[in-house]
């Protein structure tokens, strides 16, 4: 899998509402299992490390796609391709 070249695609699949930046959480139907699929979804990688803690930290859409970047870009510097 490549990573998402548009994280707010990748995002819709598991929202339930339309969303912004600034939308929180869970108003847009996103609940700690949707956002642990996401991370696995973006950060493939079988041996890929997912600091669920993290999620305490996420309190709105841009939070969770600055993580999702993180997760991405730390998969590219591995030099993990698919």
């Amino acid at each position: 899998m490549t990573i998402p070249a548009d994280l707010d695609t990748t995002i819709a699949k598991y929202a339930s509402v339309a969303f912004d930046d600034s939308t929180p959480l869970l108003e847009a139907g996103l609940e700690s299992l949707s956002l642990l699929r996401l991370a696995v979804e973006v950060a493939a990688d079988d041996d890929a490390e997912i600091d669920a803690t993290r999620l305490v930290d996420l309190r709105n859409v841009g939070d969770l796609k600055k993580w999702l970047g993180e997760l991405a870009a730390s998969r590219s510097e591995e030099g993990v391709t698919r």
